[in-house]
C-alpha cells in the first residue's frame, strides 16, 4: 500500500518547481507585477503631483484675495462700507438672537446680553462712519465745479447745433451738476449730525435736535433722486455703445473677408506682422468689451443701490402715504436687510474695481 502511494504521480506542482519547468511562464509574470508596480508608484507620483499644484493654488488665491482685501480697506470709501456691512449684520444677528426662544433661562439670558452688545456695536459703528465723512464735501465740490464749467460749455455747444445729442450732452452734464452738489451739501451736513451725535454740541431743544438730521434726510432724498437718472442715461449710452461696436465689428469683418482673395489671405495667415497687428486689434477690442461691460454692470449696481437707500430714506422721513407700506419698510428687520443689502451692493462695486485696479 505504501509503495503504491509513493510511486503515483504528483497530484500539486509548487510555483517554484513551475517556474524551473516552464521558465517562460515564471519570467512572465514577475515582469508583469513589475509592471503594475510601477504603474502604482506612477500614479501615486502623479496624484502628488497634482495634490501639490492645487496646495499652491490655494495659497496663491489665499494670498490674492487677501492682498485685494488691503486695497479694499485703503480707501476711505472701502471702510465706510465694511462698516456699514457691520453695523446692520449685527443689528440682524440682535434681533435672531432675541427671536430665538429656549427653554433654558440661562442661555436665553446670554443671547440677550449678547444681542445688548451687538446693539452697541452697531451704534459705535455708526458713529465711527460719520468720523470717516469729515472733509468729504470737499471733493464732491470741486468735482461739482468741474461738471458746472462742462454744462455750461455744453448749453452753449446746444445753442449752436441744436441736435439730440447735444442735448442729451447737456442733459447728462446738468444731472451730474444736480448729484454732484446734493451730495457735497449732504456730507457737509453730515458732518454737523455726527459732532451733535458725539456731543460737541447739542441742543437743549430736542425739536431743534432733530431739525439738522432731518435736513441732511431731504438732501439725501434729493441725492438719489438725481443718482438714479444719471445712472440710467449711463447705462442706456453703454447700450449704444455696444451695439454700435457689435455692428462695427461685423462690418468690418465682412469687408475684411471681401477684400482678401484666398491666397492673400493665406498669405496673411502665415505672416507674423499681420498676425501680431491682427492680434493687438483683438486684444484692443477684447478690451473695449471688458471696460464697457464692467461700466454697465457698475451702472446697474447703482441704480438698485440708490433705488434702496431712497426708500429707505422716504420712509425714514415718513413720505411714504400708505400706512401699511409705511410700516413694513420701517419694521426692523425689514430696515437693516435692504441697509444691509444696500452696502453688500456697494462692496460688490468697490471689490470689482479693485480687482480692476
Amino acid at each position: 500500500m505504501s509503495d503504491k502511494v509513493s510511486s503515483s504521480p504528483l497530484k500539486s506542482t509548487s510555483p517554484l518547481l513551475l517556474g524551473k519547468k516552464n521558465g517562460d511562464e515564471f519570467v512572465a509574470n514577475s515582469s508583469s507585477s513589475d509592471d503594475d508596480d510601477d504603474a502604482s508608484s506612477f500614479t501615486s507620483s502623479s496624484e502628488e503631483e497634482e495634490n501639490e499644484e492645487k496646495k499652491k493654488r490655494e495659497t496663491l488665491g489665499v494670498v490674492e484675495f487677501l492682498s485685494n482685501v488691503g486695497k479694499l480697506l485703503e480707501t476711505r470709501e472701502g471702510i465706510d462700507k465694511t462698516l456699514k456691512t457691520l453695523k446692520y449684520s449685527s443689528v440682524l444677528t440682535a434681533l435672531v438672537l432675541v427671536g430665538n426662544e429656549n427653554d433654558e433661562d440661562g442661555q436665553q439670558q446670554q443671547q440677550q446680553r449678547t444681542a445688548k452688545q451687538l446693539r452697541k456695536l452697531a451704534k459705535s459703528l455708526s458713529i465711527s462712519r460719520g468720523s470717516l465723512r469729515l472733509g468729504k464735501f470737499l471733493k464732491f465740490s470741486l468735482q461739482c465745479r468741474e461738471h458746472l464749467v462742462l454744462y455750461l460749455a455744453a448749453r452753449e455747444g446746444g445753442r449752436n447745433k441744436r441736435s439730440s445729442k447735444s442735448r442729451e450732452r447737456t442733459y447728462k452734464h446738468a444731472l451730474e451738476f444736480l448729484a454732484l452738489f446734493t451730495e457735497a451739501v449732504y456730507y457737509f451736513l453730515e458732518q454737523g449730525v455726527w459732532l451733535q451725535n458725539v456731543g460737541v454740541f447739542r441742543p437743549d431743544d430736542p425739536v431743534k435736535r432733530k431739525e439738522l438730521k432731518m435736513l441732511a434726510m431731504k438732501v439725501e432724498f434729493f441725492m438719489y433722486a438725481t443718482s438714479i437718472p444719471l445712472r440710467m442715461v449711463e447705462w442706456r449710452e453703454i447700450e449704444r455703445l455696444e451695439k454700435a461696436m457689435c455692428v462695427k465689428k461685423k462690418n468690418e469683418a465682412v469687408a475684411y473677408e471681401r477684400s482678401m482673395s484666398p491666397s492673400t489671405r493665406f498669405l496673411a495667415f502665415i505672416s507674423s506682422p499681420q498676425k501680431r497687428g491682427v492680434d493687438e486689434r483683438r486684444e484692443k477690442e477684447i478690451k473695449d468689451e471688458e471696460t464697457a461691460a464692467f461700466a454697465k454692470a457698475n451702472a446697474i449696481k447703482s441704480i438698485v443701490k440708490d433705488s434702496l437707500d431712497l426708500v429707505l430714506v422716504t420712509s425714514d422721513l415718513e413720505w411714504i402715504r400708505e400706512q401699511r407700506a409705511r410700516d413694513f419698510v420701517a419694521n426692523e428687520w425689514v430696515y437693516s436687510t435692504l441697509s444691509l443689502s444696500s452696502a453688500l451692493i456697494s462692496i460688490s462695486k468697490l471689490w470689482a474695481k479693485t480687482l480692476r485696479v
